[in-house]
């Protein structure tokens, strides 16, 4: 597992050099009031020293794309376990490029390994299931995303 210190230092450094905190997007679509893992999710993110965005449950993609727009953040995580993954994650993808953001999603929730590759096929940056569950780890991974984000807008 990642350790959550060194995550922690790689955070503070890319907010050092964006003059600003990491900010972190953690929205649940849909009818899903399920929302442990997202809560899971945002509070490791906070304690990695992410600025967590936590947006509630039973948002609409369009009201997941207003919170992305207004709070400036760098990556967007999608929980979702009602099955419709692949009808309201593509759909904030595409919401998030037509407002000219190319900011990387990354979806947790009951995904089944085919419905994961049609969605990475669609923009999405990652998948997560419930066998993903070293949290320092995936922190680690959304950190390589926002690197990965801002050395591709500084171009």
């Amino acid at each position: 597992e990642a350790d959550l210190n060194a995550v922690r230092e790689r955070v503070h450094v890319l907010g050092e050099q964006l003059g600003r905190p990491l900010k972190f997007l953690v929205g649940k679509p849909g009818l899903d009031g399920h929302s442990n893992g997202a809560e899971q999710i945002a509070i490791r993110a906070r304690d990695a020293g992410f600025e967590v965005v936590y947006s509630g449950i039973r948002l609409t993609p369009r009201q997941i794309v207003s919170a992305a727009v207004e709070e400036d953040v760098d990556v967007v995580g999608i929980s979702i376990l009602s099955g419709s993954h692949l009808e309201l994650v593509p759909e904030i993808v595409d919401r998030l490029h037509a407002a000219g953001l190319d900011i990387p999603v990354t979806v947790g929730g009951i995904i089944p390994s085919e419905d994961a590759e049609v969605l990475k096929g669609k923009g999405v940056a990652s998948v997560y299931t419930p066998k993903d569950f070293e949290l320092s780890q995936i922190m680690d991974d959304l950190l390589d995303l926002a690197e990965a984000h801002r050395a591709a807008i500084a171009r």
